[in-house]
């Protein structure tokens, strides 16, 4: 015969509980080593989510820059579009590569009226080893409510 204490309390298993008993037999070390990462890693994605969209737009076509400089010059038009499209992720664009390898053509749609006055400051001419220059859009009297962009990436 079994003799079953029981206070009438039924404990619940705590997610909470479960997680700091295991943290802790991390060693320290390692937790802190943990916790500057998490703090790294926070501090950069507040960063994106703080950057302008003219901001985005600059380090957009730097990577396409970077991409563009990287592939061979007999690559297909399609095969152009398709390493360099990633960079824009969710943003509405067309790219034009008819005349790559002379010129690479961003086109940006529907760009609001901040944006475009903020873009056309930050992204009119970028120098590098490849160029990225802005079409049109000279004042900010160009700039209207809804504005397509067109960059051209020159290698």
């Amino acid at each position: 015969m079994s003799i079953a204490l029981s206070d009438g309390i039924t404990r619940q298993p705590s997610l909470l509980d479960a997680t700091r008993e295991s943290l802790s037999r991390i060693p320290r070390f390692f937790r802190l080593l943990l916790a500057a990462w998490l703090v790294v890693v926070a501090g950069q994605q507040i960063t994106l989510a703080l950057q302008s969209p003219a901001q985005r737009i600059r380090l957009d076509l730097q990577a396409t820059a970077s991409d563009l400089r990287a592939l061979p010059w007999t690559r297909a038009d399609v095969r152009v579009q398709s390493a360099v499209a990633r960079n824009f992720g969710d943003r509405a664009y067309r790219l034009d590569a008819t005349k790559y390898p002379a010129e690479l053509s961003v086109t940006l749609l529907s760009l609001d009226r901040g944006t475009c006055l903020e873009a056309r400051g930050t992204t009119r001419r970028i120098e590098g080893p490849v160029v990225i220059a802005l079409e049109g859009y000279r004042s900010a009297a160009d700039c209207r409510d809804d504005n397509t962009m067109v960059w051209r990436l020159m290698p």
